[in-house]
């Protein structure tokens, strides 16, 4: 369940913050390049150099709709996150940019399986869809299509990374995710919340 103040009888556990924390930064930093490097080579084996490379070699406009679908990627990433956000809670979510991340954040205690829906539905929506798109179009389209994926997939991994701290706390838990920093709180066993 979610709610729009944090209820009684739940104490601080701790706090992701890419920004604050140099630990995480670091971790989501190296997690992005790993996700960067992967796919990238994953990439090659299925489409080496060639005939992949087509359409934005032999096109002028090739690199340039390459960089634009990158950077509307960016805040199509970010309006998923906003728009699941608004769906489970029905408060508006706020839209920001603290380089070098951007993102959605709101006010809102969300429970541990809402905050994970919210964080991996860009990857998935959007890793489906370019999946989908990769898969009808020629094959000149694949390395196009496949920068946006590694795109997809390396700008999830604070989204990613969050999970996983998320998924080895035990507990009740509700998560406020005002961007870049997250507040975790843990509920107390209830004859401690009582005194």
């Amino acid at each position: 369940m979610n709610y729009k103040s944090l209820p009684k009888g739940y104490a601080y556990a701790g706090n992701l913050d890419f920004m604050g924390n140099r630990q995480q930064m670091k971790i989501v930093v190296w997690l992005s390049l790993a996700l960067l490097v992967v796919p990238t080579l994953a990439g090659l084996l299925v489409a080496p150099v060639g005939p992949g490379w087509r359409l934005l070699i032999s096109r002028w406009w090739g690199w340039p709709a390459l960089g634009l679908a990158l950077v509307i990627y960016i805040p199509l990433h970010e309006l998923t996150h906003g728009i699941v956000m608004f769906a489970l809670s029905g408060v508006r979510p706020k839209y920001g940019l603290k380089l070098p991340y951007a993102y959605a954040g709101s006010t809102v205690w969300f429970d541990r399986k809402s905050h994970v829906i919210t964080a991996l539905a860009p990857v998935v929506v959007w890793g489906i869809v370019l999946q989908i798109a990769i898969a009808r179009l020629p094959g000149e389209w694949f390395w196009p299509l496949w920068i946006v994926q590694i795109s997809n997939l390396s700008g999830s991994a604070g989204d990613i990374y969050t999970v996983w701290a998320l998924m080895r706390m035990e507990g009740d838990l509700l998560i406020q995710d005002t961007g870049v920093r997250m507040r975790v709180m843990k509920k107390r066993p209830i004859e401690e919340a009582s005194k």
